[in-house]
């Protein structure tokens, strides 16, 4: 029972201001230390379920949309002698008239007219991406897999897009009747860039994001630093005061 007199004998020792004072001090680290768990929490969360990915499949569906019409839809018109002009990236249109879709035109077609629009649009994205990341403070690295596993497939819907036409073009109105090209090393190329590219785009957002990291770690040693300076101004000032009331 010994202990229980020395906490009788302590709580009965100091005014009750100073108490409170104590107390106050307790509840205010408390409540900072709470303060700074719940965002770092918070920040894990937004990350893990990343709040880019609506944003980023909308963009993507939105590029690939624009391709299949302006690049890829002119070219179901070619047997029709009415073909819009379809514009190639680096300048210049492709229109054909009164020909069979073969030999020429069928090579223009596959013989890297899609894969400057594909390149533009994988750095395009990824780069958006990341900048997006950074600037919400999250882990760009989670965000730029995401929006390469979209990417990836635009890659295989395009290819496949552009084998549907070449065989529909060649069968002369009866697809059954011309053999479907198969795009398996169009499609491997282009995922070989756009996976290129990502570790790139990746190593350079990861190198900010800590820094960004470094900073903020650095900030939180700062204020950590400023709280247990206050704790102890505060205890020193309480600690002063009762020897003064003591006396």
């Amino acid at each position: 029972m010994e202990w229980k007199a020395q906490i009788m004998l302590l709580s009965t020792s100091y005014p009750t201001w100073a108490k409170v004072v104590f107390i106050i001090w307790i509840v205010f680290t408390l409540v900072v230390m709470l303060l700074l768990f719940s965002c770092r929490k918070k920040r894990m969360a937004v990350v893990s379920r990343s709040s880019l990915y609506e944003k980023t499949k909308q963009r993507i569906d939105d590029f690939y949309a624009n391709l299949d019409k302006n690049q890829l839809t002119p070219w179901e018109f070619f047997r029709t002698g009415k073909m819009p002009e379809v514009k190639k990236y680096y300048g210049g249109t492709i229109k054909y008239s009164g020909v069979e879709f073969s030999d020429t035109p069928r090579l223009v077609f596959w013989d890297g007219f899609i894969e400057p629009f594909l390149e533009h649009g994988i750095v395009e994205i990824l780069g958006q991406v990341a900048d997006e990341a950074l600037a919400k403070q999250l882990d760009p690295e989670p965000c730029i897999s995401e929006s390469a596993g979209l990417l990836d497939g635009v890659i295989a819907k395009t290819y496949n897009r552009m084998a549907e036409i070449d065989q529909r073009l060649r069968g002369k109105g009866n697809p059954e009747s011309a053999k479907r090209k198969d795009v398996t090393e169009e499609i491997e190329k282009m995922c070989n860039y756009l996976q290129r590219h990502k570790e790139a785009v990746s190593k350079i957002a990861a190198s900010k994001y800590q820094y960004f990291l470094n900073v903020e770690s650095r900030q939180n040693k700062n204020l950590w630093i400023a709280i247990i300076a206050l704790g102890v101004s505060i205890m020193s000032t309480l600690i002063a005061m009762i020897a003064l009331f003591k006396k």
